[in-house]
């Protein structure tokens, strides 16, 4: 059996026959430069550090809303981490929300982000003309990144057409559940739905009728623990269902119906524990960048091993 001891003096043999051999890498064959090795190491580290590092995907920064909708100022960060997504207006340097948490006495205020998300989108409802201006998106990273919004409230009175020539009649009426088209939830959680009615002046519908399929929801409704508020205006009907401590029972279809209007649908799925996402493919590494970078890090692991190899082969 090959002891340690006669394994070095093979190993001696074998370098003294390729130095021989080839004598002019005789030089090179033995040198083991320390320094460049700590320096391409740290060299990738750097590079990696910088690929993880969080940053904001392109996004819209100019966002417009009516008086009395919903603003949403929309916000990616990818490669979060551990770290905290901040919401904060710049006119007063009032901190909004941190998290998923929303840190200002004004409940109109909170963040949405969906389960495994990067999406860190700030909702403001009922906006007004106040609400005008600019917000930051901030990453406690190190350095500390941010990313402006701007927000313009209009008054929907000066978009009236009529000033500019427009028959109010030309304008057709407008249906819109607001969010997207389906919804996970879980259960024993509320279900909160907004149904938005755009209409001529003067003509909102005479009433908005809420149906889970085919039957119709109301205070009454067997099921209990339903809510319904409408909001009438010059040119805009708002009507919420709100439903407490959803269930199996309640997944399905949900249709906004106004008066002699089409309605719109919304599909809600009910789930138990932490809700499943998609995936996000989002502009992160690529396939061939994180085959690269393994092979960078195979690379200076093998450097380092045949360097201590060496150390001990030759002490």
């Amino acid at each position: 059996m090959l002891t340690w001891k006669s394994l070095k003096v093979i190993w001696a043999l074998a370098l003294m026959t390729v130095l021989t051999s080839f004598p002019q890498v005789q030089s090179k064959a033995l040198t083991f430069d320390s320094k460049k090795l700590e320096s391409s190491s740290q060299l990738w580290w750097s590079h990696h550090r910088e690929i993880l590092s969080p940053r904001f995907d392109d996004t819209p920064q100019n966002i417009t809303a009516l008086v009395g909708d919903s603003a949403f100022l929309p916000c990616t960060v990818a490669h979060l981490g551990d770290r905290s997504v901040t919401w904060m207006r710049q006119r007063d340097l009032h901190i909004l929300t941190a998290g998923v948490y929303t840190y200002s006495a004004d409940e109109r205020f909170r963040v949405l982000h969906p389960e495994n998300s990067d999406d860190w989108t700030l909702h403001i409802k009922y906006a007004t003309l106040r609400d005008s201006g600019i917000y930051e998106c901030q990453v406690n990273s190190d350095p500390k990144i941010s990313r402006k919004v701007t927000l313009t409230v209009k008054d929907s009175q000066l978009d009236d057409p009529v000033p500019y020539g427009m028959a109010t009649t030309d304008i057709p009426p407008e249906v819109a559940i607001e969010g997207p088209q389906e919804r996970h939830i879980q259960r024993g959680s509320v279900l909160a739905i907004t149904c938005v009615v755009r209409h001529p002046p003067h003509s909102a519908p005479g009433q908005v009728l809420w149906f889970h399929g085919t039957e119709n929801i109301d205070y009454d409704s067997p099921r209990g623990g339903v809510s319904i508020q409408t909001e009438k205006s010059n040119r805009k009907t708002v009507s919420k269902l709100m439903l407490a401590t959803v269930t199996d029972n309640d997944n399905g279809e949900y249709s906004c119906s106004p008066t002699d209007l089409p309605p719109a649908v919304v599909a809600v799925h009910v789930q138990s524990g932490q809700l499943q996402q998609p995936v996000k493919q989002g502009p992160g590494l690529s396939g061939a960048a994180v085959t690269a970078s393994i092979s960078s890090a195979l690379l200076v692991l093998l450097m380092m091993t045949l360097a201590c190899v060496r150390c001990r082969v030759f002490n």
